[in-house]
């Protein structure tokens, strides 16, 4: 463009004294003034308008989309309502619904409403509609579609609405499909003018962009649930439903290092059913399982607090894990296991040392030092030599790792 060009302005208007005074302001300072058509003007500035808000428009959407993606870690409840709220602000409506859809069942999941229809509507009880029964807002439901009413009273399939319900000029609604499926419905209604295609793309947008951080949070919540019980499954003994060996080396690890942190004792307590092999030949494998959970069982009775823990050791020994607690603690509660398990008055004909099912259990604790080795092997011996000693006591007793003395 010359400097011609760049100096050349055309005016147009039907003022003409107004027009003839901006010519001469204009010419004053070196543009050559033309007069336009003013309709071609008119038209120009109407259409000029017209992109400018389409373009801001369209700014909207995508900030909106953005904004929605970066709700990611929100609940499913904040998800939808975010969503429809700008559903019906974006395609320029007043009222809006979405709702999750049971396909496979012929019914509805959860239902979301847009502020506008919560604040305005009248009619508060909630149907529980399936597809033959809702109306014609859930076309895009039936036919798998997306469908638009744009002269909604004139619709001839219309029921008619609930008594207290929003009067409805126009309705658009959407469907969201996974698998050939509809997970989903997503409908607003009563824009000024006629909805459009635009307005399809930008609904069908967000509810589609609304599922998939749904179905993302599910698959992540789905997967951390699996490994949790993998995990879980992982570190529990099949037949009792205490903790394995592998769980327990595990813990006494972590546990030995918070407790030199921290300067707490450790206890353990390594406990052997008493004449275990007689009752397994005695009464058979099965009761001798059964006796198995029991004995776990009481063992987990008695270390109930947080971080204590109880471990199938190996065979019919088990290993109990006490932090926190000195050995004078420990004999305490060995003791109390000892008659707990006397208690439980399990016939067992083939014992030495009694006619029902007892144990022999022995007592080691120790302090870890902060600069010192992570020996926890040393004190799972140490209260196997004091439950040697148990049993060379007599069994159906326990002793401590520091006196060797039964109790």
């Amino acid at each position: 463009m010359d400097s011609g060009d760049r100096n050349r302005v055309r005016l147009g208007g039907d003022d003409d004294d107004t027009l003839a005074r901006a010519a001469r302001l204009l010419q004053q300072h070196g543009f050559v003034v033309e007069r336009g058509d003013s309709a071609a003007l008119a038209a120009e500035t109407g259409r000029r308008r017209a992109a400018e808000a389409a373009f801001r428009l369209n700014e909207e959407r995508l900030d909106a989309l953005l904004a929605l993606s970066e709700r990611h870690h929100a609940s499913v409840e904040e998800l939808a309502q975010f969503a429809i709220d700008k559903g019906v602000r974006l395609t320029r409506s007043t009222i809006g619904y979405l709702h999750f859809v049971n396909d496979a069942q012929d019914g509805f999941l959860h239902y979301f409403w847009s502020r506008g229809s919560r604040e305005t509507c009248a009619a508060v009880e909630l149907m529980d509609y399936t597809v033959c029964t809702a109306g014609i807002w859930a076309d895009a439901l039936r036919l798998r579609r997306p469908v638009v009413h744009n002269d909604y009273p004139n619709e001839p399939t219309r029921r008619g609405l609930p008594e207290g319900h929003h009067p409805l000029s126009r309705h658009m609604s959407i469907p969201v499909l996974r698998d050939d499926k509809v997970v989903a419905i997503c409908g607003v209604a009563n824009k000024p003018a006629p909805y459009d295609a635009a307005d399809l793309r930008q609904l069908r947008l967000l509810a589609n962009r609304l599922w998939s951080i749904v179905e993302s949070q599910r698959t992540t919540a789905a997967l951390e649930a699996a490994n949790a019980e993998l995990s879980r499954v992982a570190g529990i003994d099949a037949l009792t439903g205490v903790a394995n060996r592998r769980a327990l080396e595990t813990f006494l690890e972590r546990q030995w290092k918070i407790a030199a942190r921290e300067g707490w004792p450790i206890s353990l307590l390594m406990l052997d059913i008493d004449c275990f092999k007689a009752f397994n030949d005695t009464y058979g494998h099965q009761a001798g399982d059964a006796a198995l959970k029991a004995v776990g069982a009481a063992a987990s009775e008695v270390a109930r607090r947080p971080n204590d823990l109880v471990a199938r050791y190996g065979g019919e020994e088990f290993l109990v894990v006490l932090t926190r607690a000195q050995e004078d603690d420990a004999m305490a509660i060995a003791c109390g296991l000892v008659e707990r398990v006397r208690a439980l008055g399990l016939v067992h004909g083939g014992s030495a040392c009694a006619p029902v099912v007892t144990v022999s259990i022995g007592a080691a604790s120790h302090v870890p030092q902060p600069d010192g080795p992570a020996d926890w092997p040393a004190l799972v011996a140490a209260a196997d030599a004091a439950l040697y000693a148990a049993k060379q006591g007599g069994r159906n007793r326990a002793c401590a790792a520091s006196s060797r003395a039964a109790a």
